[in-house]
Formats: structure tokens, sequence, C-alpha cells
């Protein structure tokens, strides 16, 4: 008996330590491949507590820390650099004051923040995310590009990994039009939303969404003036709408040739269009 019981307690030793060690050997942490650790020690040769994951997209990520704070750098295989993202937490202050600033005036300065993001990739600005949560309320994800302009707010999915900011490739004839409407724009975002394609840009020091159909054609433009409305607008709408107040403000030209202010208005269920001499538009 006394035989049996050792046996038994070997074994279950045994079983034990491979379930140990199954448990854990993580299939996510790895040593990655030559190319691409060479890429990653040049370019954050001074980051500790390095290590790397195998992301499901084919991306591997590195999770390090720097100057203090949490980094994911992704890459591909062969070693391209595609996107970091800088965890701030919930410090503001780590954030320039243009993008404190536009915060600060959001419908959701009062939200209270839950995390910060700072989001790098090649070729593109710099784009903020800030995760706010409000009781009551959905969580909302709010990205803003360096100018503070919140250029697109969303119900929070989670996407810690932020994969939806990973850059894709725009079609050569969005770029061509880019190129020759605003030279030397620089590209804050790139999407497909609703069928349309979405660019976001800073030009001349403003900030700019772009609507293109699915062939690359051009449908629309309008440039940011939420917090430097003019005053041809803000006389219009005192004029028709006294005592509301004006929430946002962009100036709209179309591929028909249309040019006009459009003004979102608190507790007006449809945005304003104003014409360029202020006249309330139908």
């Amino acid at each position: 008996m006394k035989t049996i019981g050792w046996m038994k307690v070997a074994m279950m030793f045994v079983a034990g330590t491979f379930v140990f060690t199954a448990c854990d050997d993580d299939d996510n942490k790895f040593a990655a491949p030559e190319a691409v650790q060479a890429a990653f020690n040049q370019q954050y040769g001074d980051a500790t507590r390095v290590e790397w994951e195998r992301e499901r997209n084919g991306y591997l990520v590195a999770e390090f820390w720097k100057d203090n704070k949490e980094y994911d750098a992704w890459y591909t295989t062969e070693g391209q650099w595609v996107m970091t993202e800088v965890d701030h937490r919930n410090d503001l202050n780590a954030l320039p004051q243009a993008v404190r600033d536009g915060f600060a005036a959001s419908a959701y300065a009062q939200w209270r923040v839950d995390d910060i993001d700072e989001i790098q990739r090649p070729d593109y600005e710099n784009v903020y995310k800030i995760e706010v949560e409000q009781n009551g309320q959905q969580d909302m994800d709010l990205y803003f590009d360096v100018n503070g302009t919140l250029f697109r707010e969303v119900a929070d999915g989670n996407d810690d990994r932020n994969e939806g900011m990973l850059p894709s490739q725009m079609p050569a004839g969005i770029q061509a039009f880019i190129d020759e409407r605003y030279p030397n724009a620089r590209i804050v975002d790139f999407d497909m939303e609703r069928g349309r394609y979405e660019v976001d840009v800073i030009y001349n020091s403003q900030s700019i969404d772009i609507l293109f159909d699915t062939d690359a054609n051009w449908i629309s433009s309008a440039t940011d003036y939420e917090r430097n409305v003019p005053e041809v607008v803000k006389n219009a709408i005192n004029a028709n709408f006294s005592g509301k107040r004006i929430d946002d403000c962009d100036f709209v030209e179309t591929a028909a040739g249309e040019r006009y202010w459009l003004v979102d208005i608190d507790n007006q269920e449809a945005d304003v269009r104003v014409s360029e001499d202020g006249q309330i538009l139908a």
C-alpha cells in the first residue's frame, strides 16, 4: 500500500509539473525575429521590461516601459514599424496644450477621464485617444488631433490595443487629390466609414475632414472652426436662434460647388446651414 501510495504521489507530482509548465508556456511570449529585434533596438534602445507578443493579424507587438510609461510598439514580421501606443493613464497634463484645450471645450469636459493613449504612426500626425466615462452614460472614446480638434467620438469598444488605428493603404486617387488641393497636408487618419473614405488632415494649421466615394471621387471637405467661429455665423445664429449655444462649426465645400457653414447648435435636432454672407439656408 505504501508503494502504491508513493507511486500515486509521484504521478500527481509529474502531472502537476506538466500542468504548471503548460500553463506557464504562454504562446504569445517569444523572442522576436532578428530583423524585428534590430528595428526595435534602433528605435527604442533604452526600453526596459520588454516582452513580445504575436497578434492574430500577424503583427508583432513589443510591450515595454520607457520614461516611466507603458508602450506598445507594432511591427511587421519584416521589421517595419507601423504604430506605437503610449499609455498616459489618466494624466491630461501629459498632453499638448492644444489637446487639453480641445478636451476642455468639448461636451465631455466634465466626464471622468479613465485612460489616455497617444498613438504614433509613420507618415501620420499623432492622435490622442481619451477614454471618458459618466454615471448612467455609455463610455466614450474621443480622438483628438494635435490641433485639439475632436475628429471622432465613438462608444468605447474596449479596443485596448487600438488595432483600428493601424495605418492602411490609401488609394492613389485620394492621395493625388490631397497632394493637389492640399499640398503638404499632414495626414491625421484614414478610414472607411458608412461606405465612404474619410481622411482627416491638417492643412495650413487647420483640421479638415475630407470625404470620398468608393471610387476615390471627392465628395466634400469640412474645415473645423469649432473654437474660432466667424462673426457672420455668430450673428446669423443669434438672430435666428436667440440664446442658443454653438457646439460646433465647420466650413463645408462640396464637389457640387456648394459652400456654406454647417453649425451644430445646443439642443437643436438638426445642424443649421449658414451661407457665406450669413443667411440661414433651407
